[in-house]
């Protein structure tokens, strides 16, 4: 009797453990609700509450499980990571076509009504240790105050004393903790909680105010900057208490534990809730398979400002160290599909080390303070198991990136091979939106194989940094392919000293890839720039209306043939050379290439140094052995000023070796759903397209010169003729 009561309790006691576990079994799902509790078994009836207790349930079932969330917002205050005692290939992902939300937001309620700097606000005691730099609204992620409100201040000078070293002799990489400043600055309320943003090349530097003073106007901040500080560079104030004026505009008064908000119209205190977000990172994934996420809105993490940066860092480059929303590393064999990401602080999406046999489509992205989607590996022999490679990142849709690290990258590649990138719609960033490669030169690289094909990329740069394309690529990478990719508008820095809005860019030592069949038009400087590199293949491509030029070889004569150019079109209208910077005729080949001016025709040009007033003819530079066998022909697009380039049936350039292909195909695919709900293909390649202004002089005197030389070399040819 002792040993069957024994063995009666037993199994009581053990039912209920025994009962859920099976039912997980069978059906390989767990469920999830706003409305659960993680004291349920997780089944549909009686859902889990929280992401991580999903995550831990998860490892009592076999693989391939599906964890579904119920509609609702799920707060994520600490960062859920998965590791190698979870269990591998399981997809979290909303259930049924239901909203869901991760936020790492914590809800602010109860305000009540004040009046800052003469305005109507909104204010809240969220005490003294709240230290979150981003706040969100239901709607939107809301503005940090701005000095000034718009425009920027200048440095006068800077601030030698201040530079940590001062024997460094190169162009750019110096550091320095101040700057001096010819401009009153007012004495803020907190001056340590205001941020200084400086814009200066392909950087822009992030750090917090340390101190002013007025006599002398030194402004100082509390980490170096990694480029130099020059005479003239940009610079605002962000955070500034002074400020607060605008609706949707928030200040966070650390010292009173006080958050005050300026008010939309019709915004009540009682009634409004705000968002405040110190977590950085929602979830990591490092050394377990297969965990994948679908349908899943991720919506506002925090950011700190970045550490002190080391000498020659490299950190603050393209966003190279802005903390990313969800991160994986060491992961294979999954995927991210139609998510929305929106609202972030920091990069959305980041592939790590030994990252491999990935897959991010179909998401959206909107908002983003850095990078949409990040890949880093490490730059290691081909054959380490923890080489980055077999990614690929197609139709996803990117509205808006670096929004906080301004330098930021729409899809960054370092130290990665075998990835595609394809069929994504990329636009509104303040810095390159497609990036390939981190070596510089012709030193040794992991990145090859790469695909970077009907991408449709706009609206690139908008004048706040410079040296940027709308595709980047950097060293050597063999078996790369550029491809059907339509580049429109990207457009640097136009102050003194600012360069490089081009829409192809090949940087140092960019070698062997091939660029065929990519339509670049309308940039501010060059439809395609090459720095220089070896044995790239560039043909069929359409380069037009660009403001300074249509290709720009500026390559270093280093016995290298560095590009052929082929059966290309370059359009110009009257305002830039064909052709630019040819220096050395034996590290360039151009040869039947299509050329033509909406303006003048025939007349085109080419010059040797971008100086417009000694351009020269085309048969002037075949004579020097720059071109060959160029084709001065009206290529008869169907409306080239107003940027459709769809060529005409009896197009003289497709009878004589041009390929036309689609342009409609870049971009996100026709008839497919990216993130949520948006539909793809939606974009007309040319959309919002905007004329570029060329910056130089374009004198009645100059046109005079060019029909001299026009007339000089037609006489000249019938003599060597």
């Amino acid at each position: 009797m002792k040993k069957f009561l024994a063995v009666l309790v037993s199994a009581v006691l053990l039912f209920p453990l025994s009962a859920g576990f099976l039912s997980l079994a069978a059906g390989d799902e767990i469920f999830v609700s706003p409305d659960g509790s993680d004291a349920n078994d997780g089944t549909l009836a009686s859902p889990l509450a929280t992401l991580a207790a999903a995550k831990e349930k998860a490892k009592q079932c076999d693989a391939n499980t599906t964890v579904y969330f119920r509609e609702g917002t799920y707060t994520v205050c600490d960062t859920v990571s998965f590791g190698a005692d979870d269990q591998a290939n399981v997809t979290y992902k909303a259930y049924n076509g239901e909203r869901v939300t991760f936020t790492a937001g914590k809800a602010y309620t109860g305000f009540e009504a004040c009046t800052v700097n003469g305005v109507a606000a909104f204010k809240k005691n969220v005490g003294k240790d709240a230290a979150f730099n981003a706040l969100f609204h239901d709607s939107q992620k809301l503005r940090r105050t701005r000095y000034p409100a718009e425009g920027y201040l200048y440095v006068s000078d800077p601030s030698t004393p201040d530079v940590l070293n001062p024997d460094d002799e190169s162009d750019f990489f110096y550091h320095s903790t101040a700057l001096l400043t010819g401009e009153t600055i007012p004495a803020f309320k907190n001056l340590n909680d205001v941020f200084i943003r400086i814009l200066h090349y392909w950087k822009d530097e992030m750090s917090t105010v340390t101190g002013f003073d007025a006599a002398s106007g030194r402004l100082s901040f509390s980490r170096p900057t990694s480029m130099t500080v020059r005479q003239g560079d940009r610079f605002f104030l962000e955070n500034v208490f002074e400020m607060l004026r605008e609706p949707g505009e928030w200040y966070l008064d650390k010292a009173e534990g006080v958050l005050y908000y300026i008010p939309f119209a019709g915004e009540r205190p009682d009634t409004l809730t705000l968002w405040g977000s110190e977590t950085e990172t929602l979830i990591e994934v490092d050394g377990v398979d297969g965990i994948s996420f679908e349908n899943i809105r991720f919506r506002g993490n925090g950011f700190n400002v970045p550490h002190g940066n080391k000498e020659m860092d490299e950190s603050s480059q393209a966003g190279y160290d802005a903390p990313p929303c969800v991160s994986y590393r060491s992961a294979k064999n999954f995927t991210v599909k139609n998510c929305d990401f929106v609202d972030l602080s920091g990069c959305a999406l980041f592939l790590g080390e030994a990252v491999q046999n990935a897959v991010i489509d179909s998401n959206y992205f909107e908002d983003l303070g850095a990078q949409a989607v990040y890949l880093r590996g490490r730059n290691i022999p081909v054959d380490d198991p923890k080489v980055t490679k077999n990614i690929t990142v197609s139709n996803n849709l990117v509205n808006g990136y670096g929004r906080v690290f301004f330098n930021a990258v729409g899809v960054l590649i370092i130290h990665a091979n075998s990835v595609n990138v394809l069929h994504n719609e990329i636009h509104d960033g303040y810095y390159t939106a497609v990036s390939v490669g981190w070596s510089w030169g012709y030193n040794y690289s992991v990145t090859y194989n790469n695909k970077i094909c009907d991408n449709l990329i706009y609206d690139i740069g908008q004048g706040w940094l410079s040296d940027m394309g709308g595709i980047y690529t950097l060293g050597l990478q063999p078996g790369t392919v550029l491809s059907g990719n339509c580049i429109h508008n990207v457009a640097a820095d136009p102050g003194e000293g600012g360069y490089g809005g081009w829409g192809i860019y090949p940087d140092e030592g960019s070698s062997n890839m091939l660029i065929e069949k990519n339509l670049v038009f309308a940039c501010g400087n060059d439809s395609y720039h090459l720095h220089y590199g070896e044995n790239n293949t560039v043909r069929n491509n359409i380069f037009a209306l660009s403001a300074e030029s249509q290709v720009r070889v500026n390559s270093r004569a280093e016995g290298k043939l560095t590009a052929r150019f082929t059966d290309n079109i370059l359009l110009t209208d009257g305002k830039a050379a064909t052709f630019s910077h040819m220096h050395g005729k034996d590290i360039f080949e151009a040869r039947h290439n299509f050329l033509w001016d909406l303006t003048y025709g025939k007349e085109v040009y080419v010059n040797q140094d971008g100086d417009r007033n000694k351009s020269m003819t085309v048969a002037k530079a075949e004579r020097k052995g720059w071109l060959e066998d160029s084709v001065i022909v009206d290529p008869r697009f169907r409306d080239a000023a107003h940027f459709d380039f769809a060529l005409e049936e009896d197009s003289p350039v497709l009878q004589q070796g041009f390929e036309a292909w689609d342009y409609a195909n870049a971009g996100t695919l026709n008839g497919t759903i990216v993130g949520l709900d948006h539909t793809g293909g939606q974009t007309p390649y040319n959309a919002g397209a905007k004329a570029q202004q060329y910056k130089g002089s374009f004198t009645f005197w100059t046109r005079i010169l060019w029909l001299f030389r026009t007339v000089f070399d037609w006489i000249r040819n019938l003599f060597v003729r």
